[in-house]
């Protein structure tokens, strides 16, 4: 007979409760469908006040007399409850016989034990202790706040104990220990690290005495989690959007499901940047950069280009294919075959692209990435101005790809970002969009969703306000630097000689600094400081010959010296008769005042005043160089100068304009800032200070007998430097230049060379200081021309200043009066300030506001002062005027902006509340429902109403067809049995076949429409896409996807039968020991199971004499006796057939006292667990249910 509907039944376990010993074995006790408590009791007021997880185990069976399969065997959750605050899903332990505990332990596996954390758990930790001690070694790492640790005693003893804390908060101190070791003392630093943790430990921990060796001998240790993710969890969502037949896709609100309540705590935020960062992409080459390069152009291959570039400069172009990009991706005509990462320099071929070998031309125009410190601004949103679009002007312009606009919608914030062609879009079209102007700094701005009243658009971006593009800077050919170890050089007299292949190569010393023939550079006489730049690069290790007379340098100082009349100085050496082309002048200069050259206030000025120091070299002739006016008398030793010059000083520049909109009391008001929008070099005049602190250093040679001498440099490496005319640091990332044939690129501090395309690899070709400009060659192309060619160069000078800052708190809601900021103002020291209860911000040099349930913050460093007489301040604009006040800005160093915060958090209950260990699962309590390569349901409900005093023979249409379920319900709410009515699922149709006398009306019937299918990608946004396409339309909102909990084929049978001579107490699936001389036939007498009566279960038949044996079961233990004369059929007590059935004609002879006869039976059944969850909150309605609907096929 085959399987029908009604054979299929959810049954219930052993016990249902929420005690350690629920679930258990399968009863034969049926879940009643649309009975109330048949699995899970109400739900308690202390429930919703602390939130619970309960536990339910039920099992999934086929109680049939037969052996017939129930094919594809799943179960969903096909309706969710009510009530938004509870939550089910599923899940399963594929046990059989365990309980709650056990299910327990597989749910709490989130995290397992990871390796030994380095360090020891130091001494005694105490029960109900929150904090445990660590010690650990100077460069031993610390936990992270948040991070989960298990605490083992006794590991792997019968009197193991563990618990699994999580880390909250962390201090550390360093001490000095003196232990005794090898019969004496030993003294060590440690750290003490004292790590507050979520729950009270519940063990004491026996940690070792202080030791400074981790290998030591302890009966508790300290281990890392690992993410486990044992268990896996299925689940319902309803779709968010309409699906349509034939679509691939559904989106559900998220993959995750509410495993375990979580409550609010408190998180300490410390020390956070509150300007964020930014990743500007510059352009940092002269043009477009065109190069050939060999690789393969394929599918799955990466393209390595060397620098980030420019958005919407690439092209690639080889025998037959053109490729550019756009917004991100790679195009080949309109099709997208590609990404290309602008800060990276990389492009990646999409999977199926055409494989294309050998040479291609590369094109880009070359830029620099850095990470900087954000420019911010905001836009207040109260309920008059709520909307979708908004408009913006910001400034300084943000660079493409800087700039990241977030909204705060039904309290979740969106992203949205530049794509770096001007486009501003979301991970999900539904974010939003908009539009950015790179020139003006404009931005047009559409949101997906109304944000929400009360909160902010913030907008952070990069900006070119501190970054300069120095390709077309002159660099000096590549450099040997050398110090002779005679200073005092006689001029004329230097040599260097070298080899070349099989030439001979010299350069001189001219006598008066300056080297030429097969190089050029400079000496310097008195120091003998040499620089030198060959003609044609020499091979690497090359020996450079040094031949030079010398003689020992003399250095005279004058403290303050006097001016003459006419303003000039004079200095009379000690010596006469002075050497020519061997005197160097030293003095230093002060610059004259800042504000006054530059028009910018002191205060809003970013680099202060450092003062340099001239140092020039006579001529030969008398003169000085370096612009230096004045004369040496070399017969006389006197020397008179004028100790005045001009150096060239970078100011910053700052634009005045409206730059958003903030809330003040109920009004809603303009903010004008002073942008600081670029540095701008100005002259400025420095002369050597007339003050005690001004002074003249000369270095020089008499006219005394030189000394010969010959030194041998091994050429190991070649000096450039890269901003010789600049004190500018440079970006990283964005440094390629040419030399002897080779492209080099900067990688973290390296130089590379012969970059391969695909794979990036390259060869290491020195090194580069980033904040001096040098780099240091070690590979380059013997024989070339020693000429380096600059593609890409950005440089950057450090301080940006903001006299304005809008962040948000990255967890909120805040807690009230926790907000404390602090910066460093341009003219030093340091600012701080604490939120007020209220959210206002106030103290001298900084005023804002914080919004504490949206964590966003918005601050202004300046203060008010009368708008009369500031009219011609560089920050004056009339229309910031009010009530006759003006905010003057005292602009601060954006990157010292810092913030502390205490932050309200969800995290989950403790342990002893829930059940659960909440420290071994994910933070905030939700698991993964929807995963690819799950199996997913489609479905939507409805109900059709029969017409009222229906009778028998009556006919409903649905109107629908190809209907997955159909049934007929009550006016109550509960099904009526099939038998009195028929049910057309492919028509839609449903007839009552008997008089529904005696049944609550109006009827109804409900019916469901469905899709099943493999889900093979799943996205943040909740976007499920799926292997076959929907043949339904599914509503949005109604329709619900289900994950599926696959079970398999369900079929009774029996397995694994063989004979041992004697029972050795241990239960496998292969004999142990020798086999029996007596035999069960199993061929003619096979064991008998059906699907109501067989357990899965494995058996032993333990003989006591030569025909009578005990019947055993792992799990039962002993159920019955028996005997070879008689048909054996211990009975199941639960369903009333039995277990299995062994003929008595199967039994063979010779069977003696201590056989075993060992078989197994798989059961028809599948085990289940269902945790219902219950938030914190107050029910939203008085009964509430939830469906789970047992699916599968039969042989038809």
């Amino acid at each position: 007979m085959p399987i029908l509907s009604g054979d299929v039944k959810l049954l219930a376990a052993e016990r249902l409760l929420d005690t350690p010993d629920g679930g258990g074995r399968m009863t034969g006790h049926v879940v009643v469908d649309g009975q109330s408590n048949n699995l899970f009791p109400d739900i308690s007021e202390l429930d919703r006040t602390y939130g619970r997880v309960s536990l339910r185990k039920s099992f999934v069976g086929v109680l049939t007399d037969s052996t017939d399969s129930y094919f594809g065997a799943h179960a969903i959750i096909a309706d969710a409850p009510g009530d938004p605050r509870v939550s089910v899903t599923l899940f399963t332990t594929k046990s059989w016989t365990d309980r709650r505990d056990a299910a327990k332990d597989r749910v709490e596996r989130y995290l397992a034990r990871g390796v030994k954390w380095p360090g020891q758990l130091l001494e005694r930790q105490l029960t109900g202790q929150r904090a445990i001690t660590l010690l650990l070694k100077p460069a031993d790492a610390l936990p992270r706040v948040g991070q989960a640790l298990v605490l083992v005693q006794d590991e792997a003893k019968p009197t193991e104990i563990e618990q699994y804390v999580r880390v909250t908060r962390i201090t550390t101190t360093e001490r000095e220990f003196t232990v005794s070791e090898g019969g004496g003392t030993v003294k060590f630093s440690a750290i003490v690290a004292t790590c507050e943790i979520s729950d009270p430990l519940r063990n004491d921990f026996e940690g070792p005495a202080p030791s400074n060796r981790d290998d030591v001998s302890a009966k508790a240790v300290v281990r890392d989690t690992i993410v486990a993710n044992a268990a896996v969890y299925y689940g319902i969502a309803p779709t968010v959007a309409e699906a349509r037949m034939g679509d691939l896709r559904v989106q559900v609100p998220s993959l995750f499901g509410q495993l375990v309540p979580s409550a609010q705590s408190e998180t300490p935020l410390v020390d956070l940047n509150a300007a964020g960062q930014a990743v500007p992409l510059l352009e940092s080459g002269s043009g477009v950069l065109t190069y050939t390069a060999n690789g393969q152009v394929a599918s799955g291959r990466n393209l390595y280009l060397g620098n980030p570039l420019v958005p919407g400069s690439l092209r690639i172009a080889g025998g037959g294919y053109t490729f550019t990009d756009a917004a991100g991706q790679l195009k080949s005509g309109t099709a997208t075959i590609g990404t290309v990462d602008y800060a990276r320099g990389l492009v990646a071929f999409k999977d199926g692209t055409p494989g294309y070998g050998g040479d291609f031309q590369v094109s880009f125009r070359p830029a620099g990435a850095p990470t900087r410190v954000a420019d911010t601004a905001a836009i207040a949103i109260a309920q008059e101005n709520r909307g979708y679009a908004y408009t913006i002007t910001l400034s300084p312009p943000p660079k493409p790809g800087a700039l990241i606009v977030s909204y705060m919608a039904q309290g979740k914030w969106y992203d949205l970002r530049d794509q770096g062609d001007g486009a501003i879009r979301g991970t999900d079209s539904s974010f939003g969009a908009g539009t950015l102007d790179y020139v003006t700094g404009s931005v047009i701005l559409t949101t997906g969703a109304l944000p929400d009243a009360n909160t902010a658009i913030l907008f952070a971006w990069g900006s070119a306000a501190s970054y300069f593009n120095r390709v077309a800077a002159p660099v000096e050919p590549p450099t040997v630097r050398h110090t002779v170890a005679h200073p005092g050089i006689a001029p004329g007299t230097l040599r260097i000689t070298w080899t070349d292949g099989a030439r001979q190569r010299v350069a001189t010393d001219a006598g008066h600094g300056v080297i030429t023939g097969d190089g050029s550079g400079t000496v310097r006489y008195a120091r003998g400081e040499l620089v030198f730049r060959p003609a044609v690069l020499p091979a690497g290790s090359a020996d450079l010959t040094i031949d030079y007379e010398w003689g020992p340098p003399q250095e005279a100082t004058f403290a303050h010296p006097l001016r003459n009349a006419d303003g000039t100085v004079t200095v009379r050496l000690p010596q006469t008769d002075i050497r020519p082309n061997t005197v160097e002048l030293e003095f230093n200069l002060l610059i004259e005042n800042y504000q006054s050259i530059s028009g910018t206030p002191a205060e809003m000025q970013v680099v202060q005043r450092v003062d340099p120091i001239k140092i020039a070299r006579d001529t030969g002739g008398g003169a000085f160089d370096a612009a230096v006016v004045g004369r040496i008398d070399y017969a006389t030793g006197t020397i008179t100068f004028r100790p005045d010059t001009t150096v060239n000083i970078p100011f910053a520049r700052y634009s005045v304009q409206q730059l958003g909109w903030t809330v003040e009391g109920n009004e809603r008001r303009p903010v004008y800032r002073n942008t600081f929008s670029h540095w701008e070099y100005k002259p400025a005049g420095a002369s050597m200070p007339i003050d005690d602190s001004g002074y003249v250093k000369v270095r020089y040679r008499a006219a005394d007998a030189a000394n010969a001498a010959t030194e041998t440099v091994t050429l190991a490496q070649l000096e450039v430097d890269l901003t010789d005319h600049y004190a500018e640091a440079i970006v990283p990332g964005s440094v390629r230049f040419g030399l002897g044939g080779k492209v080099y690129v900067d990688r973290l501090g390296s130089l590379v060379t012969d970059i391969n395309a695909n794979t990036g690899a390259g060869t290491q070709a020195g090194a580069i200081d980033y904040a001096s400009g040098r780099a240091l060659l070690t590979v380059w192309q013997p024989g070339a021309g020693n000429v380096v060619s600059m593609q890409s160069l950005l440089t950057e000078l450090g301080g940006q200043p903001v006299d304005e800052v809008t962040f948000r708190v990255p967890a909120a809601p805040v807690r009230p009066g926790s907000l404390q900021i602090r910066a460093v103002p341009l003219t030093g020291g340091q600012i701080t300030a604490t939120a007020n209860a209220d959210g206002t911000i106030a103290a001298a040099g900084m005023l804002g506001t914080v919004d504490y349930q949206t964590g966003v913050v918005r601050v202004r460093f300046g203060r008010f002062v009368p708008a009369a007489g500031r009219e011609g301040e560089i920050w004056y604009s009339a229309d910031a005027v009010r009530n006759g006040q003006i905010f003057q800005p005292l602009p601060v160093l954006a990157d010292t902006l810092r913030f502390n915060a205490v932050a309200f958090t969800y995290l989950p209950l403790s342990a002893d509340v829930l059940g659960l260990d909440p420290v071994r699962l994910p933070l905030d309590g939700k698991v993964p429902v929807f995963r690819p390569g799950d199996v997913a349901v489609v479905h939507h409900t409805e109900t059709t109403p029969f017409p009222a005093n229906a009778r028998a023979g009556d006919t409903l249409d649905v109107g629908r067809v190809r209907l997955s379920s159909l049934r007929v319900l009550d006016a109550n709410g509960k099904p009526v049995s099939s038998d009195l009515y028929t049910g057309d699922l492919d028509a839609g149709t449903v007839v009552l076949r008997a008089s529904p006398a005696g049944l609550a009306q109006p009827l109804v019937a409900e019916h469901r429409i469905e899709d099943m299918g493999l889900v093979s990608d799943t996205q943040i946004n909740g976007v499920l896409t799926l292997t076959r396409p929907l043949t339904h339309d599914y509503p949005a909102r109604d329709s619900r996807v289900s994950s599926a909990l696959i079970i398999g084929d369900l079929q009774a049978r029996a397995h694994t039968l063989f004979a041992q001579q004697t029972w050795t107490g241990e239960w496998k699936d292969v004999r142990i020991g020798a086999n029996t001389i007596a035999q069960y036939n199993e061929t003619v007498y096979p064991v008998e199971v059906t699907n109501r009566g067989a357990i899965e279960e494995r058996w032993a038949l333990i003989f006591t004499n030569t025909n009578e044996f005990r019947v055993i079961g792992e799990s039962v233990g002993q159920i019955a006796v028996g005997n070879t004369a008689t048909d054996l059929a211990p009975i199941n007590p639960e369903t009333h057939a039995a277990y299995f059935t062994l003929r008595a004609g199967g039994w063979g002879a010779g069977w003696a006292a201590g056989n075993v006869l060992r078989l197994s039976t798989a059961a028809a059944n599948f085990p289940v667990w269902i945790a219902r969850t219950t938030l914190q909150g107050p029910a939203t309605q008085t009964n509430d249910a939830f469906q789970i609907q047992i699916r599968g096929d039969i042989d038809r």
